[in-house]
């Protein structure tokens, strides 16, 4: 029974003005729209649990779709490393994290091949070049201390005691670089050196190995005085000697060698527990997990084509890739310079890169946000793909102008004799950044015959005679290291979704 009850009749006869009639009308009226309302309501509810049985049901299908998405995905990531290992012999690491999360790492190949040593995920490589982004955060971390200014002279900076540490003449105070001798003198600046921007040019002479074990100081003796290849700000040529300046000065400013400083100041605040800086590579200890590195003997061998198929008759003449021997890489390891002595692991140089680079630096151990934004806005004007110890990319705009907001892209390879050490990162959105890494302990030379390896001399490695040049040359490829970085990358932004974080 509803709450509304029946309407009453006085015993009199007398009511409250109208007729029975009239209330039991009234009555039935009420009630037809209190169950025309109770059949809407009805309705509805049938209608909302339609809805909400339809939405879970694409809920439940949605979330289905996310594991094929990942298969899928892995699958594809699986392919490009079994291309890498088997149809590549690819020795090394590589790595892809999300936001700092870890979401792929394989290690393949040999660490060691004289004691068939297998590649470890926590193999330590050398770094080559990737001590630039270093020495860039120590000189920034420096200028937050207010010892220094990026944009002011070097020569500013420097005293006699420093043009005795260079071991010339102890009484001079000034640097006065020059194009050609009647120039005036130009301004080198910090920030021509982090970009590579100064004018300082790499030695065309081979150093002897007790050279390049010298002090930074007295390797900067040694091309302090040289002429520049340009004006400073004007253009851009890779030579060491702009961050063999920088880590001079690093030390200078600091009051510490610069392993120290990077021990104390980069390494530990972002807990880098397997990076190291050894600028006598291992002379004075060994490094615990630290790869060999090798040179792999590639030639092309004429086969008939009867001999590479079931077919039986003879046919054209065809080039094969033989892989010929593996060498050691020990004799080629001095011609690094010491700066080139920084140790690392994949884990340990994404931790750096999300750090500085993740959410626009905002939450840096490093440094300040301000810095970080600095550090990749300030570019090589010659050569915009260079910021300061590091490349980049922006994006262009629908005007067709570059975006200057933040790079798209992140990305730098170092090398050493025989390594190769690629990173690359992704941010297709502010609070999302994908990190790849390829590391590799090899090198491949490719001759264009088994005559041109047989006539191989070590010293041909220097020299680096190339085969559209001499007969008897050979092409050196450093396995496609990048080109892999970057497929891992692309692979997992392809079958990205939100909810795989």
């Amino acid at each position: 029974m509803d709450d509304e009850q029946l309407p009453l009749v006085h015993r009199d006869g007398s009511g409250t003005g109208d007729s029975l009639q009239q209330q039991l009308s009234s009555y039935h009226e009420r009630q037809r729209a209190r169950q025309k309302r109770r059949h809407r309501s009805k309705t509805v509810g049938r209608a909302t649990v339609g809805f909400l049985a339809a939405s879970l049901l694409t809920l439940l299908l949605v979330a289905l779709s996310w594991p094929a998405q990942r298969n899928e995905r892995a699958l594809q990531l699986r392919s490009l490393l079994d291309a890498y290992e088997n149809a590549k012999n690819f020795s090394g690491v590589v790595r892809l994290s999300h936001n700092g999360q870890k979401k792929l790492q394989q290690a393949m190949g040999l660490a060691s091949v004289q004691f068939q040593l297998p590649m470890l995920e926590h193999s330590v490589f050398p770094m080559g070049a990737h001590v630039q982004l270093l020495t860039a955060v120590a000189m920034y971390q420096l200028q937050e201390k207010g010892l220094v200014v990026m944009y002011k002279p070097v020569a500013e900076y420097l005293t006699a005691q420093d043009w005795e540490a260079f071991g010339l003449d102890k009484n001079r105070t000034t640097w006065c670089p020059k194009v050609t001798q009647g120039d005036g003198c130009a301004l080198v600046t910090f920030q021509h050196l982090l970009y590579m921007g100064s004018g300082l040019q790499s030695h065309k002479e081979k150093q002897m190995q007790v050279e390049m074990m010298g002090s930074f100081g007295q390797q900067v003796g040694r091309f302090i005085d040289a002429p520049l290849a340009f004006q400073p700000g004007t253009s851009y040529t890779y030579a060491d000697e702009n961050y063999v300046l920088l880590a001079y000065m690093v030390e200078k400013l600091s009051g510490m060698a610069f392993g120290e400083y990077l021990q104390k100041h980069i390494f530990q605040p972002v807990n880098l527990k397997l990076t190291t800086f050894d600028p006598f590579a291992g002379a004075l200890g060994v490094k615990h997990g630290l790869v060999d590195q090798y040179v792999q003997f590639y030639a092309h061998r004429d086969v008939n084509r009867s001999e590479s198929s079931s077919d039986s008759s003879s046919g054209p003449v065809e080039k094969h890739l033989h892989r010929m021997a593996t060498g050691s890489c020990a004799i080629y390891q001095h011609l690094d310079n010491s700066l080139h002595g920084l140790q690392s692991t994949g884990k340990d140089m994404h931790k750096l890169y999300n750090d500085l680079f993740h959410e626009h630096g905002r939450h840096s151990k490093l440094l300040q946000a301000k810095s970080i934004e600095q550090l990749v806005h300030t570019r090589n004007p010659a050569f915009p793909a260079f910021a300061q110890g590091i490349g980049v990319d922006f994006d262009e705009t629908q005007s067709g102008l570059t975006s200057t907001e933040w790079p798209a892209k992140i990305a730098f390879c170092g090398s050493t004799a025989c390594s190769t050490t690629c990173m690359a990162m992704q941010m297709p959105a502010a609070n999302m950044s994908i990190v790849a890494s390829a590391f590799t302990n090899d090198v491949r030379l490719y001759f264009p015959s088994v005559d041109a390896f047989d006539a191989y001399q070590p010293r041909d490695f220097i020299e680096k005679r190339e085969p559209t040049v001499e007969k008897d040359g050979f092409e050196k490829n450093d396995g496609e290291v990048n080109t892999l970085a970057w497929n891992l990358l692309q692979v997992f932004l392809q079958f990205y979704t939100a909810p795989d974080n």
